[in-house]
């Protein structure tokens, strides 16, 4: 019908990591099959097929992004990366002169690195017996779902707890 909007089935994207290098589209041509993006690392403008992109790219995480997936404030994100803890990731900066860094931008391998450290990370006072306690720190399937925009359903258990249900996605 005319005048009526198109259902739009897939999220759009500004910045995805291709071959481990960090990406912004600057243009999307789909009668072309052709992505027009900067690359960040290489600092240069580059064309891509749409499919190839759609097919091999990875998604791109700010760090409040991360931190809203670790129950975290950004603050705990940029303290890690200060402290050496967590490697700095590519980089988003303005293209018009300076390079002058606007944003941190994860990719997918260094929310796996993250949530290495954070379960390892002890949370609180230390203990007397040496454990580490990381509470509130979920698990990978969890984060590999938050990543993925899946839903992630709990259910309250007997001793008030929530408790993570897995449901099969839908297709």
């Amino acid at each position: 019908m005319a005048g009526t909007k198109r259902k739009q089935t897939q999220k759009k994207y500004v910045y995805f990591y291709l071959n481990d290098q960090l990406h912004k589209v600057i243009k999307r041509v789909r009668a072309d099959d052709l992505i027009i993006a900067w690359n960040y690392p290489e600092h240069k403008r580059v064309a891509y097929s749409l499919f190839d992109v759609n097919k091999n790219k990875k998604d791109a995480y700010t760090t409040n992004q991360v931190a809203k997936m670790f129950n975290r404030n950004p603050k705990t994100i940029y303290r890690h990366l200060e402290s050496g803890d967590i490697i700095y990731p590519q980089h988003v900066y303005s293209l018009e002169g300076k390079e002058r860094i606007i944003r941190y931008m994860f990719s997918e391998d260094d929310v796996k690195k993250i949530h290495d450290l954070f379960k390892n990370v002890h949370r609180g006072r230390p203990r007397s017996d040496g454990e580490v306690t990381s509470s509130n720190v979920p698990s990978y399937a969890e984060i590999q779902a938050l990543m993925r925009n899946e839903k992630v359903l709990y259910t309250k258990n007997d001793d008030g707890e929530f408790v993570v249900v897995w449901k099969q996605p839908e297709w």
